[in-house]
């Protein structure tokens, strides 16, 4: 079975403005339909990125993530053999089963699609070759690391891949991105304010550091709004520890930023 992460959805107080950062910032483009009422669906080339806006309940955060394989039907069957207190929802074409969503043991949502599944298509092609700018990784951070790293190794096949020298993370890949597995402490945010468990952090690789900060400097001379929180991260008390905690938890990137909404990015050449 072939199987590997196809989008990530952020929920936004603003996802067209959103939408627009990451075209200008990480070159993401246009992903099928981008009309005036739709979800703006923005692609790299290989991953999509989902930006639909916060409705009243949820947090402007980064949300859920797609998972596309050749047979789901074979999930389904690993997951009732391997984690049957995990429940999950299916969506049927025809005789079949051509979509679930489901979570993992720390209970961070996901969609499993079949490869060719067309009501799932314009998430993610469409984007046009791969760019200088990339999705490299993104993070979970969890109780029970270990256990959620095997979790997506024994459903999905991922390959567990060593990481830097003395990290505590676990580290995965579908041959394209990395799922790095953060253990969740709270001894951590010492320093800083205490966030919830799940989905933290989206990884970019770029050409270049020096060029990404440019481009920036450029917008926001045209357009103040659109300068990003950069200069957020890290400023002040709370933005110091935040920050340092960021670094310590994610040793990939060697830039660190966010984006209009305050997600965080890290960024490395």
């Amino acid at each position: 079975m072939n199987a590997k992460v196809n989008y990530l959805t952020i929920l936004s107080e603003d996802n067209y403005a959103l939408g627009r950062f990451y075209e200008a910032f990480f070159h993401m483009r246009p992903a099928g339909a981008n009309g005036p009422t739709d979800d703006v669906h923005i692609g790299d080339g290989h991953i999509g990125l989902n930006i639909k806006p916060r409705l009243s309940g949820h947090a402007a955060q980064l949300d859920q993530f797609g998972i596309e394989t050749d047979d789901v039907e074979r999930v389904i069957a690993r997951l009732n053999e391997n984690y049957p207190e995990i429940e999950w929802l299916q969506r049927s074409g025809g005789a079949s089963i051509t979509a679930i969503s489901s979570h993992d043991p720390a209970g961070n949502v996901f969609f499993v699609s079949q490869v060719g599944m067309k009501d799932c298509g314009d998430v993610y092609v469409g984007a046009g070759g791969a760019q200088d700018r990339l999705i490299d990784h993104f993070a979970l951070r969890v109780l029970g690391p270990e256990k959620v790293a095997e979790f997506y190794a024994q459903v999905f096949g991922f390959q567990t891949i060593a990481g830097p020298k003395e990290s505590r993370n676990f580290y995965l890949s579908d041959g394209h991105v990395t799922l790095v597995i953060i253990p969740w402490q709270i001894s951590d945010f010492e320093g800083t304010g205490i966030t919830a468990r799940g989905m933290d952090h989206i990884g970019f690789k770029v050409e270049s550091i020096a060029t990404l900060k440019a481009d920036i400097d450029r917008a926001a001379e045209k357009n103040h709004r659109f300068r990003p929180s950069a200069s957020v991260v890290g400023r002040g008390k709370e933005g110091k520890g935040r920050l340092e905690m960021f670094r310590k938890a994610c040793p990939l990137g060697c830039h660190h930023m966010a984006d209009l909404d305050g997600l965080l990015l890290d960024v490395t050449e």
